[in-house]
């Protein structure tokens, strides 16, 4: 689905991020991490082209119109109801009033803002926000699904149902994702493979892992995965070069 090769980002003349290569297969679940700095966010936005790059190519199978962006901040504009908001870009791609208004119904539900859709974003919590902004990107089918860190700021009983929820809607639909993340046990609970940028200025990636852990992915039992604490080691020795006997004594 997606494949970055060389890539370089910088603003101004200096590379935050330099010969970045990575790939994302269709239908998979892959995760950025990295320390803050590290141009994770960058290279999502140089793949939906927010963010124009210094060097590198990046081919992508999904068209334009067929690529999510869900960011930190949801993009919900305060004047308008929640049904408005999701239905957004059905309006601007001009789709008939029946289709939008039967697309935007059924994604409140799949979200669980059934009955909500009159309210405005000021009278959402901010679990319920969130799940606005989920419907505002789904709703538009896309292929392939970029977040940053789009949960970050929820307490963490929200985070992981909304993740979990998240993690079985792009399983059934079969979407592509690429989510950048701090957390490692999140990384891993959610993914198929996970890519690690070192320290910036001029970060690549330090290291690849890829996960055999089973699916349909259940966030609670996976963390009982015999491989699972593994994983986390690894991406934390990756991060931050510690050998193992440092990892367990910290």
């Amino acid at each position: 689905m997606l494949r970055i090769r060389d890539l370089s980002v910088g603003y101004g003349e200096e590379p935050v991020l330099d010969g970045v290569s990575l790939e994302v297969g269709t239908g998979r679940f892959v995760s950025l991490v990295g320390p803050s700095g590290s141009g994770k966010t960058s290279v999502l936005r140089a793949v939906t082209s927010l963010l124009e790059p210094l060097g590198g190519t990046i081919d992508c199978d999904a068209a334009p119109t067929e690529v999510g962006f869900l960011f930190q901040d949801d993009a919900l504009l305060p004047w308008r109801t929640v049904a408005q908001n999701v239905g957004l870009g059905l309006r601007i791609r001009n789709l008939p009033p029946d289709d939008i208004d039967r697309r935007v119904t059924s994604w409140l539900e799949r979200v669980g803002l059934t009955g909500l859709g009159s309210r405005y974003p000021a009278q959402l919590s901010g679990g319920q926000r969130k799940r606005a902004a989920l419907a505002q990107v789904l709703v538009l089918e896309p292929r392939l699904l970029l977040m940053d860190e789009p949960f970050a700021s929820l307490d963490a009983i929200v985070r992981t149902r909304l993740t979990q929820e998240l993690v079985t809607w792009v399983e059934k639909d079969g979407l592509t994702v690429m989510l950048v993340t701090h957390d490692l046990e999140e990384a891993v609970s959610v993914s198929d493979e996970v890519y690690v940028l070192g320290q910036g200025p001029r970060a690549d990636v330090v290291a690849a892992l890829k996960l055999a852990l089973p699916r349909p992915r259940d966030l609670l039992q996976v963390r009982q995965h015999p491989e699972f604490p593994a994983a986390v080691n690894g991406l934390w020795q990756a991060l931050t070069g510690a050998p193992d006997s440092e990892q367990k004594e910290s």
